[in-house]
């Protein structure tokens, strides 16, 4: 029987013990029944098997199971459902990691361009990529495309909507769509060279689906999804549509999934070693406040693991040291896992955005490396010589040296 493994962080409160905790997660994510009636019904297996159960202290322990892939068929949503599903709605259960194996290939697709396959289309060898965002949500479509021609005029890669850009009375999405691309042939006539433009289409499933094909019909050059506001599926389906576009995947609606806890991250960094530091001396009483923060998915996991294989080329994520104050080492695994070679699926783009500046780029560059698209907004509609004149130093901030 084929088979898969999920790697959890389990948090015990007052008064769990590893071993019921860990029986509970097995039975909540396949049979949900008790354990006496699955064993009853023949079909133990059902549960998966324990291949792993490490102690870091009395009350922590990292759990693996290897789940029998008839769980799941060939369904990605059904994945989704075992992999964070019932116990999502429980405390103290953190997703680290999983195996991605073979049998995962037959349930994910993955990004259909990838980095290779992007900058082989686009011809953007040896350098990192550029994006920016239109925005303000209320702005009309003749201003959106005047910004979208200046940013394209300075050199931008990529020029996406904002997610909050949807089908507004100010801005229509196919009114909106065509002025900016025809603003960014009109950029391409007077530079040789032509910017990307992203539409947003997160909508509802139908309605998304309907504007992926139009943008693809009229030219868009790739569109933004944010997965959790549509449904992870949907962004699973576009990746296999027949006619391809890049896909970017926005992060809203999926805060409360990551878990960026300094503990999480101390095991995370011991783990290769399993000579885990000590951290039991936190008072029995606090236990059950941490059993709740640390309850989700580990970030690198989630956003590069996860939206990789659900097929985004691009994964935009909010990068340390901005407004969204990620950590540096979750921005790191979030950049690892999309570009793992552990992952049978092309690699991503990692978008770090949320509060870049242009003048910081060297430090950034030399952290995340060229294989990564720099995702800079206010910085760029606040310098005070203009959206070209930023986006030009932008775009310069980013060539090899």
């Amino acid at each position: 029987m084929s088979s898969f493994s999920i790697t959890y962080l389990l948090t015990l409160c007052p008064g769990e013990s590893a071993e019921d905790k860990i029986l509970a997660l097995q039975l909540e994510q396949s049979a949900e029944l008790p354990d006496q009636v699955v064993h009853k019904a023949g079909v133990e297996y059902v549960k998966g098997t324990v291949k792993e159960n490490v102690r870091i202290n009395d009350w922590l322990f990292i759990v693996s199971i290897e789940w029998p892939s008839e769980n799941i068929g060939k369904d990605p949503v059904q994945f989704l459902n075992l992999l964070f599903g019932n116990i999502s709605m429980k405390t103290g259960i953190c997703v680290l990691d999983i195996s991605w194996s073979r049998v995962l290939s037959d349930v994910f697709s993955g990004p259909a361009f990838g980095i290779d396959g992007l900058r082989k289309k686009w011809g953007i060898e040896h350098r990192a990529l550029s994006c920016t965002a239109l925005k303000p949500m209320g702005s009309h479509p003749s201003t959106l495309a005047a910004l979208a021609y200046q940013f394209a005029l300075g050199g931008i890669d990529i020029i996406k909507d904002d997610h909050g850009l949807a089908d507004q009375p100010a801005a229509p999405f196919q009114k909106r769509v065509t002025a900016c691309l025809e603003a960014l042939d009109r950029a391409a006539q007077k530079t040789g060279r032509r910017a990307r433009y992203f539409p947003n289409i997160s909508a509802e499933p139908a309605i998304a689906r309907q504007r992926y094909e139009w943008a693809a019909e009229i030219g868009a050059d790739g569109v933004l999804v944010a997965p959790m506001l549509t449904g992870p599926g949907l962004i699973h389906e576009l990746s296999q549509m027949e006619q391809k576009l890049p896909l970017m995947a926005h992060p809203s609606f999926s805060g409360l999934y990551a878990v960026h806890h300094p503990i999480l991250q101390e095991i995370l960094k011991l783990r290769s070693s399993s000579a885990y530091t000590d951290i039991s001396n936190i008072p029995t009483e606090q236990r059950s406040e941490y059993a709740r923060l640390l309850h989700g998915i580990e970030p690198g996991l989630f956003y590069g693991g996860l939206f990789r294989a659900l097929g985004a080329d691009f994964v935009i994520y909010p990068n340390s040291k901005g407004r969204f104050s990620f950590p540096e080492e979750s921005c790191r695994s979030i950049n690892s896992w999309c570009r793992t070679s552990r992952m049978p699926y092309p690699a991503s783009f990692p978008t770090p955005g949320g509060g870049l500046d242009a003048s910081e780029m060297k430090q950034w560059l030399e952290l995340y490396g060229k294989d990564t698209t720099f995702l800079i907004g206010g910085s760029l509609y606040s310098h005070p010589d203009g959206v070209f004149q930023a986006s030009k130093s932008f775009s310069d901030s980013i060539l090899p040296s």
